[in-house]
């Protein structure tokens, strides 16, 4: 590949994420400026919960069928060959599926059930890490005969940041509504071979604020909850994520194996997210400092500028020059505001 191709690939990526597009619109163009620079027949990207590193939505280009639970269940297996959490906590955060198994894919589970008879050969996959935080992954794909080389694989790694800035900035532009802060939390329960056994009233409300409108007992759930479902279920131990809803509420999804019964039944609750949940999912996105975000988590909470200065041991003045540095990242003049960034749905976003 011509190296001038790929300089104005990532120059024209770079540029898209101060377009303030959102994520679909982001996605579909940089899929489309990558198709010469990264050639590939299918592609897959996610968005993922930062604090988690559990994938909460997905984007498809070409591919056979949209992920169901026992996909989810293969696809993402924290021990198969370059799962999207290991390169996103390694030093390169891309990697070829050929090269990871020493040219043998067939090693790889996720290879043999779903890439194999997709007559796949070629996986190139990269988690989108920007300031040492990971918020979203693709995977592209080549059908055989043809691989991605390990040139091609430093060039997405070139892209993983630039790519993740795109990813975070949707995080910002979206916010928290406060219409769903009265309701009750709902729950599903899974049994061992993943279908739904039994939900609660307000578990079809949250359902529906996941874009869902079908029935549990037929229809594919919402992806971002047969995620956190299956994560549960893989390491036998409880498992979250946010993700925004329809309404531009955050929803929080708390996964637990289930008590009693056959093992393998999981437990998930659905519930509107709580402050300091937003907060430091956004502190992240704003990428505000360590002290920044204490400040504001205290802001949030109602606290003034004496008690803030209190509680973390600094003078009143050092307070206001905090504020400032927050209300310049944020794009706002007032504590006011800043509350309304974060609890206000963006309707435009």
């Amino acid at each position: 590949m011509n190296h001038s191709t790929r300089e104005r690939a990532y120059e024209r990526v770079a540029r898209l994420t101060g377009a303030h597009l959102d994520l679909p619109t982001f996605l579909d163009e940089a899929s489309e400026l990558l198709a010469t620079a990264l050639p590939h027949d299918a592609a897959c990207w996610h968005t993922m919960d930062p604090a988690t590193l559990i994938e909460t939505g997905f984007h498809l280009e070409n591919m056979p069928k949209a992920p169901d639970a026992e996909v989810a269940a293969l696809a993402y297996l924290p021990d198969d060959f370059n799962s999207f959490v290991a390169l996103a906590r390694a030093g390169r955060h891309s990697g070829v599926l050929s090269t990871a198994t020493g040219g043998r894919p067939e090693r790889s589970l996720r290879y043999r059930e779903l890439l194999r008879p997709h007559n796949v050969t070629g996986e190139l996959r990269t988690s989108c890490v920007v300031d040492g935080t990971c918020w979203g992954n693709f995977a592209f794909f080549r059908e055989a005969p043809a691989d991605f080389t390990e040139d091609e694989q430093d060039f997405a790694h070139d892209l993983a940041a630039v790519l993740g800035g795109g990813f975070r900035g949707a995080v910002v532009r979206g916010r928290s509504g406060s219409g769903t802060a009265g309701l009750w939390p709902g729950l599903l329960l899974f049994d061992e071979n993943r279908r739904v056994e039994s939900a609660t009233g307000p578990a079809h409300h949250w359902l529906g604020e996941l874009g869902f409108r079908g029935s549990t007992g037929a229809d594919p759930l919402p992806y971002a909850l047969l995620m956190v479902a299956e994560h549960a279920r893989g390491a036998a131990a409880d498992a979250s994520v946010r993700v925004r809803g329809e309404s531009g509420a955050w929803v929080e999804l708390h996964a637990s194996p289930a008590s009693g019964g056959a093992p393998g039944r999981i437990a998930v609750i659905l519930q509107s997210a709580t402050a300091p949940s937003v907060a430091s999912l956004l502190s992240a996105a704003y990428g505000f400092t360590p002290r920044e975000r204490e400040l504001v988590d205290l802001v949030l909470r109602g606290c003034g500028t004496g008690e803030i200065a209190t509680r973390l041991f600094i003078s009143p003045h050092t307070v206001q020059g905090h504020l400032k540095s927050i209300f310049a990242k944020t794009g706002v003049r007032s504590r006011r505001e800043l509350v309304t960034r974060v609890f206000t749905p963006d309707r435009g976003a």
